[in-house]
């Protein structure tokens, strides 16, 4: 699931547009996937800083604010795929 929410991310950068005041994002596709992906991570990682401070971010976006929002949010799915992926190679080590 991480992996495929990551995938619709970056699927998502053809939908960024430019406006007067920076990028943003202005699609139902970027409402799913912010939807989804911040559901996710209050399911698999509740107790997380990173989880927090994605939901605060959350709850005070804009339209102004998406891209940022946006590669905050991508950026810590990578990092929690990263860090699974890393675990993982450490636990199998230690068999």
């Amino acid at each position: 699931m991480l992996e495929e929410l990551i995938k619709q991310g970056e699927d998502l950068m053809p939908e960024l547009k430019k406006g007067m005041a920076g990028h943003y994002f202005d699609s139902v596709n970027f409402e799913t996937w912010v939807a989804k992906s911040v559901l996710y991570l209050e399911t698999t990682h509740k107790e997380s800083i990173v989880t927090e401070k994605i939901k605060t971010n959350y709850k005070s976006l804009n339209g102004n604010g998406t891209y940022a929002f946006y590669r905050l949010l991508l950026g810590s799915l990578k990092a929690m795929a990263d860090s699974g992926a890393n675990q993982a190679a450490v636990t199998k080590e230690s068999e």
